[in-house]
């Protein structure tokens, strides 16, 4: 192992990021100048000096991010001058792209738009637009993808949705790659395929030719993550190394064959690996995660150079730090800890082993990646595919020595045939993993506590020593805690209640001490990045009930996930005809483990709009009571009042329609008479939502306003005692986070 200075300031970067708040400059210069002195005498001054330093440079370029993004809440319609940095990402509801912006002051941002008119965005295009623009600031829950981590790891200072007019403007000229990369789109999306349907193999093709990732569906999406296969999609160390190899390869077979062979071949084969890399990952855009690839590579392709058996270490260090000097915010995504991590386990498992080779050597790195990827993905995902062992086992070499380079030649070389035999392939590869997926079980990991996370990860270490360790057992014991932990469930007669922070939808999780009910699903797109992950980190395997509350993508965008992730025993829904065995959430009532559930109809109207069709639940425990209501209107809480009169009386009333001036009237919120008014709504939504029409009234009948749009998630615990609200359920923040809001 080399000395470790690497290693100190790149840790002293990463540790920055978990910084709750940051310390005056002042008090953080006389501490680095202290350190400065004491380091001449003192080897563990050296040491806090490094990483100090290291945490300096991650707070010093998080900051200059963040002094790039958009007012917090300027969200009024803003003109801009914008240009089309990016391929546009189109799907049924919206036209996507990255936009170079420059406001009316001069200020210049790097912004994430969206247009619902679907027109065309070239590449470089220009453009005067009238866009609402916020900040990017997401959902705040336990975990799930964090919005703010994905816009400072990827340079995006905000995201907005363009309005309807728009002014071409002069100039407009993409760089030559990013032309180049739109005609290969385009001319993938024309290929002949000869009346069948490869849609989704064309899709494949583009996001592993050209890194246009978002040409794949949401179900294509959802049928990789049981069996561990996102990976695979994306154009990052893993592609890029099997090409560089590739190329390599060739070079090196090349050589062989000459008359006379260059005196130092290794380099012929290193520029040639290198080069490959390179042109690969402008191909697709050199992509930040692409960007990395390639100093990693370097890196190792240095150390490979130097040739001792040490410098595998020194080449893992050097490429780490040479990221994370490159940009810190690497350390936010998922994709950095896996790709180090898994590369890092793979030398500590080969540690001393330098000669084994074969099958041997394949049977350790599948044994260490194994190991490292419990702790991993549990803690990342919350949760484990028990088939990506043997799935990537086929999948790995299929993807990097099979499509990868179809996808390539076939992007290249404008050869019908070649890319008809392409899109085939990846049409057929789909399909199968689709049906497989069906059928791959996934194992819930629950968060663990703060405590147990380092633990397993110092247990998967351990238990990849040499055998003879007496510290295996001991590694053995401390992943199956990890793996096997759950959390503490309501005792008889409580009732847990998280209302989820869904964005702009709803979804409401109901916990009594054997069953689980989910209330809505929020969109898709929330369901897979948020709601899924945060039930497995609940430790929730299956539900008991699964409600639509009706026919709204905000509501119900997320139920064949659910559905094919949670099992659940019964569907109920205020529209069952849009879900298969589906049944109406008739009148009716029910008891799980001394908690009341009641299904509260307005009169039956079956020409109601959507809105007024949706469930009603009731759930009291120990004499407390909550109410959701879906989206109903006005006209359907009226009817309510009629029917049940002082029977609505609820201490947590969750705001139907998200807080619309549509619901909440003053005789309903007057009869349920809440404690408190929860508004599921997304953060500065274009419909303003709560309106203040609904803040007003809430506040006139003396209910406390909560709102996931500032506050994330929300826990309440109904039989329990006086208080029902428990707080938020995300309760602390780093300093570069905004949400929760104070």
């Amino acid at each position: 192992m080399p000395k470790p200075w690497l290693l100190l300031w790149a840790a002293g970067v990463a540790a920055s990021f978990a910084l709750p708040a940051v310390p005056s400059w002042t008090l953080l210069a006389a501490v680095w100048l202290c350190l400065l002195v004491s380091a001449w005498r003192f080897r563990a001054a050296a040491w806090l000096l490094l990483c100090l330093s290291g945490a300096l440079y991650g707070i010093w370029r998080t900051q200059s991010a963040l002094d790039k993004q958009w007012p917090l809440f300027q969200t009024a319609p803003a003109a801009l001058t914008i240009e089309v940095a990016d391929l546009q990402r189109r799907d049924d509801q919206r036209v996507r792209f990255t936009a170079k912006a420059v406001d009316g002051g001069g200020r210049q941002y790097r912004l994430q738009l969206a247009d619902y008119q679907l027109r065309d965005w070239p590449a470089g295009s220009r453009w005067q637009v009238q866009a609402r623009v916020r900040p990017p600031v997401g959902e705040a829950n336990r975990v799930g993808v964090n919005r703010e981590a994905w816009a400072l790891s990827n340079g995006i200072g905000g995201v907005g949705t363009i309005g309807k007019e728009r002014q071409a403007l002069p100039g407009g000229s993409p760089p030559l790659l990013l032309r180049w990369r739109e005609y290969i789109s385009r001319r993938w999306q024309h290929t002949d395929t000869h009346g069948q349907d490869f849609s989704d193999g064309l899709a494949l093709m583009r996001a592993l030719g050209i890194g246009e990732q978002s040409a794949l569906s949401g179900q294509a999406w959802q049928s990789f993550r049981p069996l561990g296969l996102n990976h695979l999609v994306s154009i990052s160390g893993l592609h890029v190394g099997m090409v560089a190899v590739l190329a390599g390869w060739l070079a090196k077979c090349g050589l062989r064959v000459l008359p006379q062979v260059p005196a130092t071949p290794r380099l012929w084969v290193l520029a040639a690996g290198l080069s490959a890399a390179v042109c690969y990952a402008g191909l697709a855009g050199f992509a930040v995660p692409t960007q990395r690839s390639v100093l990693m590579l370097l890196a190792l392709a240095w150390a490979w150079w130097r040739g001792s058996g040490a410098s595998a270490w020194r080449g893992w260090q050097q490429a780490l730090a040479w990221v994370l000097l490159f940009d810190p915010t690497a350390v936010l995504g998922a994709g950095f800890w896996l790709s180090f991590g898994l590369v890092g386990a793979l030398l500590w498992a080969s540690a001393g082993r330098l000669n084994e080779h074969g099958l041997r050597v394949a049977v350790r790195a599948q044994w260490a990646v194994t190991a490292v990827s419990v702790v991993a993905l549990g803690s990342l995902f919350a949760s484990l595919p028990l088939l990506s062992p043997l799935v990537n086992a086929v999948a790995i070499p299929w993807f990097s020595w099979v499509l990868v380079p179809l996808a390539l030649a076939a992007s290249l070389l404008p050869l019908a045939p070649l890319q008809w035999l392409a899109a085939a392939a990846g049409e057929y590869t789909l399909r199968l993993v689709k049906l497989v997926a069906q059928a791959a079980p996934e194992y819930v990991v629950a968060a663990a506590p703060p405590l147990l996370l380092p633990l397993a990860v110092a247990a998967a270490l351990t238990v990849l020593l040499p055998r003879g360790s007496g510290w295996r057992p001991w590694g053995w014991l401390v992943l199956a805690g990890f793996v096997f932990y759950r959390p503490s469930v309501p005792q008889p007669g409580r009732l847990n209640v998280t209302v989820w922070d869904a964005g702009q939808g709803l979804s409401v999780w109901m916990q009594t001490r054997n069953h689980n009910l989910l209330f809505d699903t929020g969109t898709e797109t929330v369901a897979a990045a948020q709601i899924l992950p945060n039930l497995n980190a609940a430790g929730v395997r299956r539900l008991d009930a699964l409600v639509l509350s009706h026919h709204d993508a905000d509501h119900d965008g997320g139920f064949t996930a659910l559905v094919q992730a949670k099992k659940p025993r019964e569907i109920l829904a205020g529209q069952p005809q849009f879900y298969p065995q589906a049944e109406l959430c008739r009148e009716k009532q029910w008891q799980w483990d001394g908690v009341y559930f009641e299904w509260l109809r307005p009169s039956e109207n079956k020409t109601a709009q959507d809105n007024d069709q949706s469930c009603v639940l009731r759930a009291v425990a120990g004499g407390q009571a909550l109410l959701v209501t879906g989206d109903l209107g006005r006209r359907g809480e009226r009817e309510l009042v009629e029917q049940y009169g002082r029977g609505l009386l609820s201490q947590v009333l969750v705001l139907g329609h998200h807080g619309s001036d549509s619901s909440s009237s003053s005789a309903f919120l007057n009869v349920v008479s809440p404690q408190y008014a929860v508004a599921s709504s997304g953060f500065a939504n274009a419909y303003k939502h709560p309106a203040a029409a609904v803040q007003n009234r809430v506040k006139a009948h003396g209910a406390t306003l909560l709102r996931t749009d500032l506050s994330g998630a929300l826990v309440f615990e109904l039989g329990a005692g006086e208080e029902v609200f428990q707080g938020r359920l995300k309760k602390a923040k780093f300093y570069w986070e905004k949400k929760p809001f104070e």
